[in-house]
């Protein structure tokens, strides 16, 4: 009877002309989207706009540690004020003034100063500007220091140990394979979509009960777990083919890298039964389609946003860093994170996969609690 019922859920389905479109076709699209916009994050450049009416060896030298720096572009103005007014028209970012002078009072040890100008909407890409010009001002002041001590310090031993740095920094580069935004976008859509399976399970159960199916269904020695069963093993297999071929298209388009396959097949059949799950129970209380896909819309979207599938978590407010422990999408993003990023296995991932089986549980039991109240609705 189950394998029945699942085989008229799968030609129900494939009759549909939109569901490929959901399935398939919206992730894709959202896919190579966002990663054409972001997919080279990795490659930004800052546009560094700078006046110098000095014209100096020393503001030579401070423009060439700008141009030198791997992911700074220097941009000449003619003039300050039309710069400034650029900045306020939202044309450009920051500007660098080197007044006349600089290098005369530099020389002086007089009070001296450059003009740092930047919009105050765009922190995100001025900052690193204004710490590139902070790191040279203080290169600026060590220079200066070292000009001292030659002067006043005779000895050149004392001189060293004086110049030398208190500790030294052994940075070693530590990362994982894969690790671009492609990492992100991919298992972030597979998550945010899967959530999508939801409409066609309250459509599918709706025409059950508004047609006629599920009272002839009820006339049958067929109890309410061998419905629901057949019902959610349906759609747990169409949700599983559509996590894997949405990883399989990132793999193939964008080498995108998986991991440990065993452990991204144990979290795609978990995040499948949680979204299936929690279909099961927003189909048996929904009266209209309409109801479904509002709380279908809430969940996904809602989900995504709180859960880091749209952007990297540690991007987010703490507040919201709490949050995302409450939703499911969460706790997926992160197994796949993991696996991707971390070389995690089975085990590593665990609390997600253990997280995600306990919302598939909670949707189940609500499913059980509200299929009397669903099949009185039935018509004949």
């Amino acid at each position: 009877m189950i394998w029945n019922i699942i085989k008229m859920e799968f030609k129900k389905q494939l009759k549909d002309k939109s569901f490929f479109f959901w399935l398939l076709g919206m992730p894709i699209l959202f896919i190579v989207l966002f990663s054409f916009i972001f997919g080279n994050i990795d490659s930004i450049t800052f546009n560094v706009h700078y006046v110098d009416e000095d014209r100096t060896e020393m503001s030579e030298q401070f423009l060439t540690i700008i141009e030198e720096a791997d992911v700074f572009e220097l941009h000449e103005e003619s003039n300050v004020e039309l710069a400034v007014e650029e900045i306020r028209s939202g044309n450009i970012t920051t500007l660098v003034y080197i007044p006349e002078g600089f290098e005369e009072r530099m020389y002086a040890g007089e009070t001296n100063f450059i003009e740092f100008h930047y919009d105050s909407l765009k922190q995100d890409s001025v900052n690193p500007v204004h710490n590139l010009v902070e790191n040279i001002s203080y290169s600026f002041q060590q220079q200066k220091i070292e000009q001292v001590l030659v002067d006043h310090v005779e000895n050149d031993m004392q001189r060293a140990a004086l110049l030398e740095q208190p500790f030294s920094i052994h940075a070693q580069e530590q990362q994982s394979e894969g690790v671009n935004a492609i990492t992100q976008i991919v298992p972030g859509y597979a998550v945010m979509f899967s959530f999508f399976i939801i409409i066609s399970m309250v459509n599918s159960f709706l025409k059950d009960k508004d047609h006629g199916m599920l009272a002839r269904l009820a006339t049958t020695p067929m109890n309410k777990y061998e419905y629901l069963l057949g019902k959610w093993f349906t759609f747990i297999i169409i949700v599983f083919i559509q996590i894997w071929a949405l990883l399989g298209f990132g793999y193939f388009v964008y080498d995108l890298y998986l991991g440990n396959l065993l452990a991204i097949a144990a979290l795609s059949f978990a995040l499948t039964l949680t979204t299936t799950g929690i279909g099961l129970a927003i189909s048996l209380i929904s009266s209209t389609e309409n109801f479904g896909i509002i709380v279908t819309q809430v969940l996904a979207l809602g989900g995504a946003m709180l859960g880091g599938l749209w952007v990297p978590l540690e991007l987010m407010p703490d507040f919201m860093q709490t949050m995302a422990l409450f939703v499911p999408q969460y706790w997926a993003q992160s197994g796949f994170q993991d696996i991707m990023l971390r070389e995690a296995g089975v085990t590593d991932i665990y609390v997600s996969i253990l997280v995600l089986l306990g919302v598939a549980v909670v949707g189940l039991l609500f499913a059980a609690k509200y299929y009397n109240r669903y099949l009185k609705g039935a018509k004949s």
